[in-house]
């Protein structure tokens, strides 16, 4: 079986936020990220703008898969080492049917790949994870489903040594990725969770003692009255990173409370992509199609002050609307999509690291303090 973990891009941390974990976490199981699987209402046409925009290989075109009362299409799309598995109901019994209803679009399950999905799924439950679907079997693999957080599941899956990489049941095999589109997307670099104010340490420590999960990064950020606190676990393969936030306070205003409300309830509000090239894989997007966050250009006027970019030129950077952030061990290059979700709660990353091991909150500080500078520009230009 190919790793498509991809080692090289994975974002690994050894903070002093480790120390912190629950002594009475669970010993760590084999678990790597296999897909992400979102529920779509339109299949076909996320399938053209995931490949048209984004540089989506079609790994398998949509096919109509499950019995009488679950019955769905799905597709399967690639990217290096990103495997997304786009999903859409034709059934009333189907969960998609239920999720979509209560969040429209997006992500359902974070598949994690194990070598025995028997044996994970008793253990994952013995630990004290709810068990949504025991395994079954099907096209040589063995399938599970366990709940992760609000309504996203993990789907354990298992495939022998003779079974064709990326398959899933009920779907033809799937063809190899060629890269055709040369965008340079690599691999997930982390998830962000939104969960309801009270609800992150709790989840925090779900993932210590029931999936053997460490927790490496903790953080608060405030701006002017509003802020959010941060908490970020990771897999112990560091395949599977999950950037957990939740607000300050429960009536706290922001983007993390808009989400929840929008949303209805915790949920994935963006996943981030690695990039060995931001500025070549958001040139290449942007001209294909995808739209982006545009930045103060009073951002940029002040980034001299804050930091000098190990990569890409002011220029660049301010050209593509790129932010760049450093901590102690380098920087980062980020940019979001502008969301195109029906009710503006999903979107995406792009990221590339040199080294750096944060995700960006200094950004989210001068973002705001440049949006400071050109509202008050504004008012004595009036």
């Amino acid at each position: 079986m190919p790793d498509r973990s991809s080692p090289d891009t994975a974002l690994t941390t050894d903070s002093t936020a480790d120390s912190t974990a629950d002594s009475t976490a669970g010993a760590p199981l084999e678990l790597t990220l296999d897909h992400v699987e979102f529920y779509v209402t339109d299949l076909t046409a996320e399938v053209a703008r995931l490949t048209a925009e984004y540089g989506f290989d079609l790994l398998v075109p949509p096919t109509e898969r499950g019995g009488s009362a679950e019955r769905c299409v799905s597709a399967l799309l690639g990217q290096a080492a990103i495997r997304l598995l786009l999903t859409q109901p034709l059934a009333a019994g189907h969960p998609a049917t239920e999720y979509l209803a209560r969040h429209e679009d997006g992500v359902a399950a974070l598949a994690l790949r194990v070598p025995d999905a028997t044996a994970a799924y008793r253990a994952l439950t013995g630990r004290g994870a709810d068990g949504l679907r025991p395994p079954q079997a099907a096209d040589g693999c063995v399938t599970a489903v366990v709940g992760a957080f609000g309504d996203v599941v993990h789907t354990l899956v298992e495939r022998g040594p003779d079974v064709p990489a990326d398959r899933i049941p009920g779907l033809p095999d799937a063809a190899p990725v060629t890269g055709a589109a040369q965008v340079g997307l690599r691999a997930v670099d982390h998830f962000a969770v939104c969960v309801p104010s009270g609800g992150l340490r709790a989840t925090v420590r779900h993932y210590q003692e029931v999936f053997g999960f460490r927790m490496v990064f903790e953080e608060r950020i405030e701006v002017g009255a509003l802020g959010m606190d941060s908490m970020v676990v990771q897999s112990p393969d560091h395949s599977v990173t999950l950037t957990l936030i939740e607000p300050l306070t429960p009536d706290a205003g922001g983007q993390i409370a808009s989400f929840l409300a929008d949303h209805g309830g915790a949920g994935v509000q963006h996943v981030a992509f690695s990039s060995a090239d931001a500025v070549h894989s958001v040139s290449t997007m942007a001209a294909r199609g995808v739209p982006f966050l545009r930045t103060p250009g009073t951002y940029f006027d002040a980034l001299p002050a804050r930091l000098t970019p190990l990569r890409h030129s002011l220029d660049e950077l301010r050209d593509l609307n790129l932010l760049v952030d450093q901590d102690h061990d380098g920087q980062l290059f980020q940019i979001f999509t502008r969301s195109q979700h029906p009710r503006g709660t999903f979107f995406f990353e792009v990221i590339e690291r040199i080294r750096a091991r944060n995700f960006g909150s200094n950004n989210i500080r001068a973002l705001y303090e440049a949006v400071e500078l050109q509202r008050n520009a504004s008012e004595v230009a009036g």
